[in-house]
């Protein structure tokens, strides 16, 4: 009788679920400590940071440095840009121009820490605004857009659990409002 090892999880089964679901908290937990940060430098108490720890090395990158990093070239909508991944997440940087298309990802939840900029965030067919330091999580499944109302492109550091494969951006049939 073979007995499986803990650190095996079969894709799909009820535990990879709860740890992608675990995944999911850890890294909303660190977003919230990162926006915590924000605000700790809104009133210059210390530099907000990204600190990461990957396989590869530690980084520690304050925000403002971070999304002033990411250039949208002239005339481009949006810009992705992966900074790192792990088995269970990855990270990007998100610029957007003037706004998203409604869409979903159907594999994978999300949480977006606005870096700069700001405007309003569509979910399931509600808008709220937000700003820099706001944290949104999106579940899977759930439509969703940015829309930027800022004068120059908006940035944000976004998290997917599990790691985003390129391939779970559907399209969605409603409409973000206008501007």
């Amino acid at each position: 009788m073979s007995r499986r090892s803990p650190l095996v999880t079969p894709p799909g089964s009820p535990r990879a679920a709860r740890r992608s679901h675990l995944a999911a908290a850890l890294a909303c937990t660190a977003l919230t400590a990162a926006a915590c940060a924000v605000a700790a430098c809104a009133t210059g108490t210390q530099p907000a940071v990204l600190d990461a720890l990957t396989a590869h090395a530690r980084t520690t990158t304050e925000l403002r440095a971070l999304a002033r990093r990411m250039e949208l070239p002239p005339g481009a909508a949006a810009r992705v840009l992966e900074l790192a991944r792990d088995a269970d997440t990855s990270q990007h940087l998100v610029a957007v121009r003037d706004r998203e298309e409604l869409h979903r990802h159907d594999r994978h939840a999300i949480t977006v820490v606005l870096l700069a900029g700001h405007g309003r965030m569509h979910i399931a067919g509600e808008e709220r605004a937000v700003g820099e330091g706001s944290i949104v999580h999106v579940p899977r499944g759930v439509v969703h857009a940015f829309i930027n109302e800022s004068p120059e492109p908006a940035v944000a550091f976004v998290v997917y659990a599990p790691p985003y494969d390129g391939n779970d951006r559907v399209p969605a049939t409603e409409r973000a409002s206008a501007r």
